[in-house]
């Protein structure tokens, strides 16, 4: 082998050697640019999720607005037609009163039902949903806690001195070998709230005592927009 040969093997060695090298420093140079764009721009990221949301995606579980957010609407008290800015119904602002105090017949033996009215006399709409909590007393004591039906709440606004209604519905006692349950007051709390609100129990009579029934035939229902 000539001597002008193995120079010439020898630099092209020595070429190949000095672009590999520059390869590999590239190679590195990219990967250390990845990272510092990475945890340079964290925004990129975040900026993609929805106020209240997980993802950032319209058709997503965060930017939806007909899903999660409306049941919790609903479970506060707000609908489509409630106002937003209208706070709860607190008992303070509260006033019970019943729809009629005639009636109903105390010797009727069917289903009868009367009404409770809640008035709003506060100065601001306030919003509703649910059941009230409902006890029935005797002058001797003994307490009845009455269940709630099966109707679906509805969430109501009640503005300053307006005026919204739950129903009890009833079995009065009409036989003499009836166990007997005779209501001397009753006990509201408005939905949500832990305060209570007091009415006398204005139609006599006894009612007929399920207070240990699994279906009895006294109960309450939610409450409803005012009459």
């Amino acid at each position: 082998m000539s001597r002008k040969t193995a120079v010439r093997r020898s630099r092209t060695r020595t070429v190949a050697a000095a672009s590999l090298i520059a390869a590999a420093a590239l190679s590195l140079t990219a990967c250390g640019g990845g990272d510092s764009d990475a945890k340079g721009s964290p925004s990129a990221a975040a900026s993609t999720i929805a106020p209240g949301g997980s993802g950032g995606s319209s058709g997503g579980s965060g930017g939806s607005t007909g899903g999660s957010g409306a049941e919790v609407g609903t479970k506060v008290g707000i609908a489509a037609d409630v106002s937003a800015s209208a706070k709860r119904c607190t008992t303070r602002q509260l006033e019970a009163s019943w729809a009629s105090e005639t009636g109903p017949d105390m010797n009727n033996d069917g289903q009868q039902t009367v009404l409770v009215m809640l008035k709003n006399t506060g100065s601001a709409d306030c919003s509703m949903v649910g059941f009230p909590g409902v006890q029935l007393q005797t002058a001797h004591g003994e307490t009845w806690d009455l269940r709630r039906d099966n109707e679906k709440p509805k969430p109501v606004t009640v503005s300053p001195g307006e005026q919204v209604a739950f129903d009890i519905t009833f079995l009065a006692s009409t036989r003499d070998d009836d166990r007997k349950f005779a209501p001397n007051q009753v006990v509201i709390t408005p939905p949500n709230e832990r305060r209570n609100l007091v009415l006398d129990w204005p139609y006599g009579g006894a009612l007929l005592d399920q207070s240990a029934a699994t279906r009895p035939g006294t109960f309450i229902g939610p409450v409803n927009a005012g009459m």
